[in-house]
């Protein structure tokens, strides 16, 4: 069964989420400015529902680092971002840590994700000691979640929908405000305001 070419979309988004939070090198910074967003920025212009703002901010800010070769500087980025900052680590990747209850890894969030991952017979593609409710693992399940719906091969439906507005939606926008406050590259910024429209557009799926 073929998918409208919103969804595809959509799903195309997701990978692009988890490459860009998983960590990505210099080689695939270069790919994704030289094949996969160029790909993408043309198709959301064909999306009318779907604001093309900040594909259009993440485009032009790779192609930028594509034509003066400064991928590396992205590399260094991410770790002061998301893994050892100074001074602390300004916008983890866990939903543990943007909880107005909680903020530590390996909490309630994190073992409600594993039990999420373990039904749905999904294991963990992260390092092995690397809790379980990563944004990178969140979006992979979506993946799952939104393919089996959309294509029609599971009967439950809108438990995509329901994940991202019960789960994904509240502390993602809280990771997004945390990784603006630190001043950052604006590929990651640009990453995180695309993953938030595309939850936003799963949400109303």
């Amino acid at each position: 069964m073929s998918l409208p070419m919103s969804k595809l979309f959509l799903l195309n988004l997701m990978e692009l989420g988890v490459t860009v939070f998983r960590g990505p090198d210099e080689q695939v910074w270069a790919e994704l400015a030289t094949h996969a967003l160029p790909e993408l920025l043309g198709r959301v212009q064909k999306i009318p529902e779907f604001p093309a703002e900040p594909v259009e901010a993440l485009a032009e800010t790779l192609a930028s680092r594509a034509r003066s070769g400064d991928f590396p500087q992205l590399e260094t980025e991410y770790v002061r971002l998301f893994i050892a900052g100074p001074g602390g680590i300004p916008a983890p990747l866990y939903e543990s840590c943007h909880q107005d209850t909680e903020s530590r890894t390996m909490g309630q969030s994190a073992l409600a994700m594993r039990d999420r991952l373990a039904r749905a017979g999904l294991e963990i593609s992260l390092d092995s000691n690397e809790p379980p409710d990563h944004l990178t693992l969140e979006l992979e399940y979506l993946f799952h979640l939104c393919a089996e719906e959309w294509s029609g091969e599971t009967a439950s439906e809108e438990q995509a929908a329901r994940f991202v507005g019960e789960v994904m939606l509240p502390w993602v926008r809280r990771f997004r405000k945390a990784l603006a406050d630190a001043n950052p590259d604006p590929a990651f910024l640009a990453s995180a305001d695309i993953v938030v429209a595309l939850l936003e557009a799963v949400a109303r799926t």
